[in-house]
């Protein structure tokens, strides 16, 4: 089973489709992401509408926010496509990245992490 070692923090080049467009980011790994992030701008280019989508409850640095949550048609990441996964919408450009990826998403691969090396292995889904 092929698998990659990452060392984190970690970014990695994604390509997310939506209704209306598809746009590639430069994304980090973020293994205390509950779930994938987008900003409400990228959410709005690919086609959703956030304003309509149902809210759930996140933690930030800041505490806990509520955000939308939307369903992204697919993730293409590491030569795998992975269809419908789970993203919440918040503007996260004050740290200078505009995409995270979270457990929603890692959760459709075989994850192994060592917090002692500082890495993070992933297998094929």
């Amino acid at each position: 089973m092929p698998k990659l070692i990452l060392q984190i923090p970690t970014f990695l080049s994604i390509r997310i489709g939506g209704p209306k467009s598809v746009k590639g980011f430069n994304a980090l790994l973020d293994t205390g992401s509950t779930y994938v992030v987008v900003s409400w701008e990228d959410a709005i280019e690919l086609g959703y509408e956030p304003w309509r989508a149902p809210e759930v409850e996140v933690g930030t640095a800041g505490g806990r926010i509520n955000a939308p949550l939307v369903t992204l048609d697919y993730i293409e990441i590491l030569g795998f496509k992975i269809e419908k996964v789970e993203a919440s919408v918040k503007d996260i450009s004050e740290i200078g990245i505009n995409s995270l990826l979270g457990w929603s998403l890692l959760k459709h691969f075989r994850t192994f992490l060592d917090p002692k090396k500082g890495i993070l292995e992933i297998q094929d889904p």
